[in-house]
């Protein structure tokens, strides 16, 4: 189970800090979401960290689907080990045609898709279909909260649905992952679950409350994962 904490900043880490670290996740909660770092502050950690750490980014909260499309395309050459996107509609029919548009393209990235578990019509139409995913060549998932509001993960999905929805998952190769204001009363429970990885926030800032990451608090959750 690989360990993903996400930065709002370059001023929150450093070699230090990203130590027992697997995913250096950069994005900026100020700006949404999945809100996005500025392209060339990306590219900059990138040719900082490439050698010593997987690094995945975040497109931001895009609604039009042909500029998702163009963010994608354009993330795919920062060397990024994962792109982050998500999809911010009901409308299932547009759902389809922009994984039938990401399923076109040749990506280098591997592409992560974050699905809000507090929005069921997309989790369900995801649970349902995940052979047109993996067709698509959609191989990593990411179950996340879009309410960024007192409810965590597990407040939407229990225990035996995530268990089910990660096996159905590994069955198509799919790897999933989990997010979405876990804390670390939720690490136990996280490692039987075995997702692919599981993302931190929250839990590793003062208050959590999302804003400045705490040392202390981040070398404490490090310890529960060695």
């Amino acid at each position: 189970m690989k360990l993903l904490i996400s930065f709002k900043n370059s001023s929150e880490f450093d070699d230090n800090i990203i130590k027992g670290i697997d995913i250096l996740d950069l994005k900026d909660p100020e700006k949404g979401s999945i809100g996005s770092w500025v392209s060339d502050d990306i590219k900059n950690v990138v040719k900082r960290f490439k050698k010593k750490i997987k690094i995945s980014a975040t497109i931001g909260d895009i609604t039009s689907s042909k500029i998702l499309l163009n963010k994608l395309t354009s993330f795919d050459d920062f060397g990024l080990d994962y792109i982050k996107f998500a999809y911010f509609s009901k409308e299932i029919s547009g759902l389809e045609k922009l994984i039938n548009d990401i399923g076109k393209i040749k990506f280098k990235t591997k592409l992560v898709f974050v699905i809000f578990v507090d929005e069921p019509k997309i989790l369900g139409f995801v649970d349902k279909n995940l052979d047109f995913l993996k067709k698509k060549k959609l191989n990593f998932i990411l179950l996340d909260t879009f309410k960024k509001n007192n409810r965590d993960l597990t407040s939407y999905c229990e225990s035996k649905y995530l268990d089910s929805f990660i096996k159905k998952c590994s069955i198509k190769k799919i790897k999933v992952g989990l997010a979405g204001r876990l804390r670390f009363e939720h690490i136990e429970e996280l490692k039987i679950l075995k997702p692919y990885l599981v993302g931190f926030r929250s839990a590793v800032c003062l208050d959590n409350k999302r804003n400045i990451i705490c040392k202390s608090k981040l070398k404490n959750l490090l310890s529960n994962f060695r």
